[in-house]
């Protein structure tokens, strides 16, 4: 039975989903020693305790749960592998980070001499509002403990199957997903090199009025831009593994990279706080 989760970290999809958790009865906690001050905040309002550190999370917790950039995915892994060999407790670990199957397997091996039971998993959706959760994929033979947290901020799917196959299914709906986004920059980009902006937004609107739509919900991605980067070759890494051409998200890899290193990818603002429309704001994301 889980009564005390740690969450790594409390981030836009974490913090909602632990309050959903919390609601139920259940303790969260979080190694906050180093955060920034807007995570500190995040947790707090969401009530979600500071552990300090990994090590006092993992004395007092029954389950980890890791969402993450992907970057830094592998080595939270060798850092709880480590300590765990210090504390020598039997400790649920779910990784829910956008990784390939292969380096998701590699983290496996790299617990195999530990107390640490993994988890693999994907999360697609948004975060929890109201009634709408994400779905999260679960796979491995430890796989139906994650099932207590059904419906608490998670829609949860036991696929039950080997570490790797929840991976392997978020890398192939957000290589449509996000692929499709950093096409729709690309080609809007383009189209405001050639001096084709206004007769292509025509078009579209004529030809392809969901593009067109389409277009209008990018105002979220220079906020996630920088996290995206790392998805994208861990998305590429996994066609390749499996023989198919990994170059569509090299290019995703390429578009992802610009738009965190423009104006408005530097500052992280969110949706409401970007006041660009049109020409405007794709000028201020390339």
């Amino acid at each position: 039975m889980i009564n005390n989760v740690t969450l790594i970290s409390p981030g836009e999809m974490g913090s909602p989903i632990a309050e959903y958790i919390i609601s139920s009865g259940i303790k969260v906690i979080s190694p906050l020693n180093n955060r920034s001050e807007e995570t500190r905040k995040r947790s707090i309002k969401s009530g979600i305790q500071d552990s300090k550190t990994l090590i006092e999370s993992m004395k007092q917790t029954d389950l980890i749960i890791s969402i993450l950039v992907p970057s830094e995915a592998e080595n939270l892994c060798k850092e709880i592998a480590n300590i765990s060999k210090v504390i020598d407790k039997e400790i649920y670990y779910a990784d829910l980070n956008a990784i390939s199957p292969k380096t998701v397997q590699n983290m496996r091996n790299i617990l195999s001499n530990t107390k640490i039971k993994f988890i693999d998993g994907g999360i697609i959706g948004g975060p929890p509002i109201s009634n709408k959760f994400p779905r999260i994929y679960v796979s491995g033979i430890h796989s139906k403990v994650f099932m207590e947290l059904n419906n608490l901020g998670m829609e949860v799917i036991d696929m039950s199957g080997d570490i790797g196959d929840a991976s392997a299914i978020k890398m192939a709906y957000a290589s449509i997903t996000k692929g499709y986004s950093s096409l729709l920059i690309a080609a809007v980009t383009l189209a405001i090199k050639t001096n084709n902006f206004d007769a292509f937004m025509d078009e579209l609107k004529f030809s392809q009025p969901k593009v067109f739509n389409d277009l209008k919900n990018l105002k979220s991605i220079p906020s996630k831009a920088h996290r995206w980067i790392g998805e994208m070759t861990e998305i590429s890494n996994t066609f390749i593994d499996n023989g198919v051409t990994g170059n569509f998200h090299k290019g995703s890899f390429d578009i992802y990279t610009k738009v965190s290193d423009s104006k408005l990818g530097k500052k992280r603002l969110s949706p409401n706080e970007i006041n660009l429309e049109g020409k405007d704001f794709f000028k201020n994301i390339q």
